[in-house]
């Protein structure tokens, strides 16, 4: 019996002598693969590191890649209101749009609010507008222009002047109202032409008034000799647009209703397209650019081009009849598309996530090639906000109630004590140019926007062709040599 509790003992200690090697070598062999899996991780890190350290994005000097997120220009306090709804809702009561012209009878400028239209327009005031001197300084030389990268035929000009139609504008011209169906040019002549100083000028066309915005309201004065454009007023500015992006309204009352919808969905994205349908639309792959607002249906109960809505918000989109006049189709747009319900809180968050979304895009000079200059992205993004800004940016940046404030004289040191104070998102300006600040990194305020050229501080002199959407220091040069901090001008300074 002692015999065989010993083997027992015997054979239990060897058991448990088995396990304890075999979990030992087990939890050995379990290290070793923990030590390798880690150290492959870390050879990938330092891999990707490295691969993220090489250029594979280009950054303006003074700025790095970590600098081309909103996330990294976040602060405590980046989340508070830059301009609640009442102030926004007080900013739109109490400045209009306007466009003036010089009245020589009454010896006096003149405003013309779109949206406050007399029921007749004088002759004198349409031809004002339409500016007649402008094409006379081309046609005599006043100003030289290549046309199309050529010097123009002789009688071009005195064509462009016959197809504006000056003499068949009557005595009293009736506003007609419109509804812009799709992104244009708004034209300072009736032609697609491309002109400018410089026959090797490829991006800015002397011709672009500003881009007109899908299901924008504005309002026909004229029409031209070949009956393919008209002459518009859009808020702040005029220009000729293509006949056929226009949809014409039976009435003011009804135009007022296109434009100012009471439900609407904005489009926060840099631009969405409308998708196609089984049965065809004339709307499908309509791009609308960030700041569209589109008709919204609550409730709808049926279906859509035959589907239901599930996951989709029902909207109307204003589109042009056969005969020229405003019509509407029933639009699905998927909820996981980039829009909103009514308009964003206006936070500093809000405003840097929207201008990130331009990063890198070409840039546009007055909404050329479906982009934006600087101005126009400003628009765009103040118009996710519920913000309508006018044309260039010497007016935005003046606005007042913006929190528009002149330093045109103050000392760049003293400049600087003011920007750091401000939140990421408010505008700066300088003459020409339209930014918005992002903040201060070791001294330097830093900014995005959509610039054509800067000089470099670490370059040999000469213009650096950005023509696209960057973020930069304020330590680039203008052509003057003064940096964009000593030439700013204008601080959107407002105590919040």
């Amino acid at each position: 019996m002692k015999k065989i509790l010993l083997n027992i003992c015997i054979a239990v200690i060897l058991l448990a002598v088995a396990f304890a090697s075999g979990a030992y070598f087990q939890q050995q062999r379990y290290e070793k693969q923990k030590a390798a899996l880690l150290a492959e991780r870390t050879a990938q890190d330092e891999k990707r590191e490295a691969e993220l350290a090489r250029p594979w994005i280009g950054t303006v000097p003074g700025t790095d890649v970590k600098m081309l997120s909103p996330d990294y220009w976040k602060t405590s306090v980046s989340g508070e209101l830059l301009f609640s709804k009442e102030e926004i809702r007080y900013y739109r009561d109490n400045n209009p749009l306007f466009v003036s012209y010089y009245d020589d009878p009454a010896g006096k400028t003149v405003k013309l609010r779109m949206y406050d239209l007399p029921d007749q327009i004088g002759a004198h005031a349409v031809k004002a507008l339409i500016n007649p001197d402008y094409i006379d300084e081309r046609s005599d030389g006043t100003v030289t222009v290549y046309v199309n990268g050529q010097t123009p035929a002789e009688g071009y000009w005195d064509g462009v002047r016959d197809n504006c139609a000056l003499d068949l504008i009557p005595e009293k011209v009736t506003p007609r109202y419109c509804v812009c169906v799709k992104r244009d040019l708004a034209m300072a002549v009736p032609t697609d032409d491309f002109a400018s100083e410089s026959a090797e000028e490829i991006y800015c066309n002397d011709l672009i008034s500003a881009e007109v915005m899908p299901f924008t309201g504005v309002v026909a004065l004229h029409e031209s000799l070949d009956k393919k454009w008209c002459f518009i007023i859009n808020g702040s500015y005029c220009g000729w647009v293509n006949k056929d992006s226009l949809a014409f309204c039976a009435d003011r009352d009804q135009w007022l209703q296109a434009v100012r919808p009471g439900d609407y969905l904005t489009v926060t994205a840099c631009e969405i397209t409308l998708d196609e349908t089984a049965g065809g639309t004339r709307t499908e792959n309509l791009t609308l650019p960030m700041g569209t607002k589109i008709k919204l249906l609550c409730g709808y109960d049926g279906l859509v081009d035959g589907r239901e809505t599930y996951g989709c918000y029902v909207t109307m989109v204003p589109c042009r009849g056969d005969d020229g006049t405003l019509d509407w189709e029933t639009v699905l747009i998927p909820c996981s598309k980039d829009v909103v319900v009514g308009s964003l809180p206006m936070t500093s968050d809000a405003v840097l996530n929207q201008a990130f979304k331009f990063l890198g895009k070409i840039y546009g000079w007055g909404g050329s090639f479906s982009s934006n200059d600087c101005s126009g992205i400003v628009r765009q993004v103040y118009a996710c906000f519920g913000i309508e800004l006018p044309r260039n940016s010497a007016a935005i940046a003046g606005i007042y109630d913006l929190g528009g404030r002149g330093f045109s004289v103050m000392l760049a040191d003293k400049k600087l004590d003011i920007i750091k104070k401000m939140p990421a998102g408010s505008l700066l300006a300088m003459d020409g140019h339209l930014m918005i600040y992002l903040g201060t990194v070791g001294d330097k305020p830093y900014v995005i926007s959509s610039c054509a050229t800067f000089i470099s501080p670490e370059g040999d002199g000469e213009p650096t062709e950005a023509y696209g959407v960057i973020v930069s220091d304020l330590g680039l040069l203008r052509e003057n040599g003064n940096t964009w901090l000593d030439s700013l001008s204008y601080f959107q300074l407002k105590e919040y």
